[in-house]
């Protein structure tokens, strides 16, 4: 009897309150880190980074990170910012709140300029273009709002691995996570 729903491909696990998808830790809006998970920048992604920014130099291109690793409580501290000056509803598009952020996780960056703009620099799209091949995608890629829950954001960029990144690339068509998985 081949009427049977297709089973999810993808292996789903729940470990020290983290959830594990095919192996990489899913932050977003439906699952959370715990407040006490605090690992730092991951040396993987730092190099990873590293790697890049010297491969975009090469081509004239300067990237820097302007922000990584944020606590659960730094995180808390800056949604709750962002909620008091805008509303719950209008923070919530921009910002995670605490648990929810993947700068939590240590394997997020957020490049240059937090702009809107950032898209459209030579920058930007040297990012877009070249970031899979480091191991990095557009975690909120543009058009994806209904699969992530957050606006546009071509400065934040989440380590996944080289396998991995290279498929959501989709010829610069960015598929979110979310979407894949």
């Amino acid at each position: 009897d081949n009427s049977k729903a297709e089973e999810t491909k993808h292996k789903i696990e729940q470990s020290n309150g983290m959830t594990f998808v095919d192996g990489i830790l899913i932050v977003n809006k439906t699952y959370s880190l715990p407040s006490d998970y605090a690992p730092g920048v991951s040396t993987i992604a730092q190099n990873a980074f590293d790697e890049m920014a010297a491969a975009a130099a090469e081509d004239g291109i300067t990237l820097f990170v302007n922000s990584s690793y944020r606590s659960y409580q730094d995180q808390e501290s800056l949604y709750n910012s962002y909620a008091a000056e805008r509303g719950t509803e209008a923070a919530d598009e921009v910002s995670s709140r605490p648990g929810h952020s993947e700068h939590q996780t240590g394997l997020c960056f957020d490049l240059n300029s937090i702009e809107d703009s950032f898209q459209y620099t030579s920058e930007g799209k040297w990012v877009n273009d070249n970031c899979y091949k480091y191991g990095f995608c557009i975690r909120f890629p543009k058009g994806k709002d209904a699969y992530t829950g957050y606006q546009y954001e071509s400065w934040h960029l989440r380590y996944v691995g080289t396998e991995l990144a290279e498929k959501l690339y989709n010829n610069g068509d960015w598929i979110s996570l979310e979407e894949y998985f």
